[in-house]
């Protein structure tokens, strides 16, 4: 097939635009609030919640190119989170911890620890991903139209089919070859909040550093495979995440460890198994910290009751010292200051 790229690596004159840069947008957002910070990348559809105590403060740091689409961008999050995630309909995600991050990062229910290798994450936005990220956690992304990668990468002479039709992955990258890709999309980032892409000289430098993250994304995943170990957590994932939706609904009432046992047909050691290995902790603490996340989210809706009581009630904290004591030590502020900084609705003065 013919290649995009002549000797030495560098694009022939007729190869085709990766993208448009003189259609580049740079957007730069800051969050005090995790639910907050999950809606800040564009057009994305995810949900996070905080694990961790203390807080919250997230940034991203995106550049989005139309024709095709194509966005890459850096995000940072203050305190442990668990998230879900799925990019925009018929597109490719790519995932690189940054190479601040040493603490183990949890993928789709496999644990990514940066000290013992590097890994790039990928996912189809048809099948979502997970994240247990750590605290103080960067990750670059990048994520293209699906159907336009393909073509890109048989341009290349590259096999990616294979790879774009299964779910989650997690490809193994060496030291030099992840700090290479964190440099090529740190150097995207840059000079796009420069201002600078919107130069001639910009936009051409914009285009071969493109061309150059494509090839070496199609390079890294040509001959990647699911491995027994990765579909093995993929079932555990399941697991944890249908737990995760059982304790976020308001039922009324806490959803104790052996009931959730008893809905998903486990005994409790497996339980407790699969959230460590997935998670990294106890299946008590998580949940705890999904029905805070709830109310949370319920507190700061411009409709939530006028009571914290008769939020808290809905999944099923009925102390309101323990209650309120409990979301001040994840969120480091007390319910009724959530509640009195809701949005404003119509039925409130």
């Amino acid at each position: 097939m013919a290649s995009l790229f002549g000797p030495g690596g560098h694009a022939c004159p007729d190869a085709p635009a990766l993208a448009s840069p003189e259609r580049a947008r740079f957007r730069l957002r800051h969050s005090a609030d995790v639910d907050e910070h999950a809606a800040q990348l564009s057009a994305w559809d995810q949900e996070y919640d905080q694990l961790s105590s203390g807080r919250f403060a997230g940034r991203v740091r995106e550049l989005w190119l139309d024709g095709p689409r194509l966005q890459v961008f850096h995000e940072h999050t203050s305190q442990e989170t668990s998230q879900q995630c799925a990019p925009w309909q018929g597109s490719v995600w790519f995932g690189l911890p940054d190479l601040r991050c040493q603490q183990p990062l949890h993928f789709c229910g496999h644990a990514q620890d940066a000290q013992r290798g590097h890994a790039l994450l990928s996912a189809r936005a048809s099948d979502g991903f997970a994240l247990r990220t750590p605290a103080d956690f960067g990750i670059y992304g990048v994520v293209l139209d699906q159907t336009w990668l393909q073509e890109q990468a048989d341009a290349l002479g590259l096999k990616l089919s294979p790879r774009l039709d299964r779910p989650a992955q997690a490809t193994p990258l060496s030291a030099s070859r992840h700090a290479e890709l964190c440099q090529t999309l740190e150097t995207l980032l840059s000079l796009a909040q420069s201002g600078d892409a919107q130069q001639r000289w910009g936009q051409a430098t914009l285009q071969a550093l493109l061309t150059q993250l494509l090839q070496g994304l199609c390079g890294d995943l040509a001959e990647a495979g699911p491995s027994p170990a990765q579909r093995a957590s993929q079932r555990r994932l399941a697991l944890v995440m249908a737990a995760r939706e059982l304790a976020r609904q308001p039922s009324g009432e806490a959803l104790s460890v052996d009931a959730l046992c008893q809905q998903l047909h486990l005994t409790r050691r497996t339980l407790q198994n699969h959230f460590q290995s997935v998670l990294g902790e106890s299946p008590a603490d998580f949940l705890k910290s999904v029905r805070l996340n709830a109310c949370r989210r319920r507190l700061r809706e411009p409709s939530a009751p006028d009571k914290v009581q008769d939020v808290a009630a809905q999944w099923g904290f009925f102390h309101m010292g323990h209650f309120s004591q409990d979301y001040k030590d994840l969120f480091g502020e007390l319910p009724s200051q959530t509640l009195r900084q809701r949005a404003p609705s119509h039925g409130h003065a």
